[in-house]
């Protein structure tokens, strides 16, 4: 059976993920899926502190690096090994949540001059030099650009399974066009709950070996790029 040519063009990466989730919230729209069509716009606009972040958004990392002068030493992105001194102020540290677009991801990890995503926690510089003595100038945490594309390519995968279950219960996509009328409510729904649950399934990505601490508490925008 012929499958949508919008599903074609995104497996031969033809369209952007972009254009695949501005038509996906037209087609959200025929089928009354809010859920669906909030998902979408979040991923093209990025995520507020009000919105459910996808567990594929929330990214464990243990790695902390930090500049300044410690003792008679000038240090520059040396490992910050005293993280329980940052647990004191925040709560769950280790949770990186991703909130950007996925235009900005994309153009992030495209950027030969970026090592790393890299979240600030200088704020508290004069907390740490209270509690250790040691003159800090930048904390921060970092994540490996390669989990960044890992997030990309979860929302991409995403992005297929919908498109081909729509294809599969509706027909034909390219109109942009969904005929719920040979569904009855019941199954419309139905599908509705297949197609969020492909959103919503734990698919976390874990950075170092703390991969147990969990929390539902976000800290920041995780906008800290570096």
């Amino acid at each position: 059976m012929a499958k949508s040519t919008i599903i074609k063009e995104l497996a031969n990466n033809q369209i952007s993920m972009e254009v695949a989730l501005q038509r996906l919230m037209i087609i959200a729209s025929d089928l009354e899926n809010e859920e669906l069509s909030a998902w979408a716009e979040a991923e093209l606009h990025g995520y507020s502190q009000s919105d459910t972040l996808p567990e594929y958004r929330n990214i464990r990392s243990i790695h902390f690096l930090y500049s300044g002068i410690n003792g008679s030493f000038k240090v520059t992105n040396c490992p910050f090994t005293f993280t329980n001194i940052l647990e004191e102020k925040l709560s769950n540290i280790y949770n990186v949540p991703i909130m950007d677009s996925v235009s900005s991801l994309q153009d992030f990890v495209d950027n030969p001059d970026k090592k790393s995503y890299r979240r600030d926690f200088s704020m508290l510089n004069g907390y740490v030099l209270q509690r250790t003595g040691i003159q800090c100038t930048s904390i921060y945490q970092t994540v490996p650009l390669n989990f960044l594309q890992k997030i990309l390519s979860q929302i991409k995968t995403i992005l297929m399974h919908v498109f081909l279950k729509l294809d599969k219960e509706y027909g034909c996509l390219d109109d942009l066009d969904v005929d719920t009328t040979t569904k009855t409510p019941e199954e419309v729904e139905k599908i509705n709950e297949v197609v969020n649950n492909y959103i919503f399934i734990d698919n976390s990505i874990n950075v170092g070996d703390k991969n147990k601490l969990k929390g539902s508490e976000i800290f920041g925008g995780g906008r800290g790029h570096g």
